[in-house]
């Protein structure tokens, strides 16, 4: 516990020190990948898991995009130059470590969509695709709901959902409200959720950075 409370203290200085250089090159990346830093910007407010999974995917980000090339920047440059990088992702290896069983799966995960936050959080599990009220018999306990937008229907199933992602509304939308009233994850505004993602996916939803990510197994 002294060893993990020491590694979460240099992570947030690392955080602090970087701040600058981070806010940086948020103008030059994809409002996808920079919000993984817009999210930084509230680190006294995250736990140290969510805090190192956006800081790590900050770091590796910021140097892939062909637009840094214009500022000077060789590719993995960043990283390379400083070797706190490096050990964040060992850190972040090690706190992912479970042991070994005979059913252990291999995860990896993929961008599917990003939105805006309107309830923090997070959630990991089925991806259901909820069009209008008639597809509420395959909402399974557990599930994350996908849908263009929430109506007042959707009360009746907020017991069963562990998340929420819609294609279009903002922070005051209703599905956002609905959100905040049965503390659901939920990011709104993502546009092509409802396509993006596919019934029945497994999926891990970021509600804190405001993104939607597919777990491959």
């Amino acid at each position: 516990m002294d060893r993990s409370t020491e590694n979460e203290l240099q992570m947030r200085h690392a955080i602090h020190e970087t701040r600058e250089t981070l806010d940086f090159f948020a103008n030059y990346l994809p409002y996808s990948k920079a919000k993984y830093i817009f999210a930084l910007r509230r680190a006294d407010e995250m736990t140290p898991f969510d805090l190192i999974m956006c800081f790590d995917q900050a770091i590796f980000e910021m140097h892939l995009w062909e637009a840094l090339s214009e500022l000077g920047i060789k590719g993995g440059q960043v990283s390379k130059e400083n070797p706190w990088s490096k050990e964040l992702r060992a850190l972040l290896n090690e706190r992912q470590e479970v042991r070994p069983t005979a059913k252990t799966l291999h995860a990896e995960e993929e961008f599917l969509a990003s939105g805006s936050t309107a309830c923090r959080g997070s959630a990991q599990g089925r991806a259901c695709i909820v069009l209008d009220k008639e597809d509420f018999q395959k909402i399974q306990m557990g599930d994350i709901l996908i849908t263009t937008m929430t109506t007042p229907d959707f009360i009746e199933v907020a017991h069963l959902i562990t998340g929420i992602i819609t294609d279009r509304g903002g922070v005051v939308c209703h599905a956002a409200i609905l959100a905040r009233e049965f503390n659901i994850p939920c990011v709104v505004g993502c546009q092509t959720a409802t396509t993006s993602i596919k019934d029945g996916d497994q999926i891990r939803l970021d509600a804190t950075a405001g993104i939607v990510l597919g777990v491959i197994q």
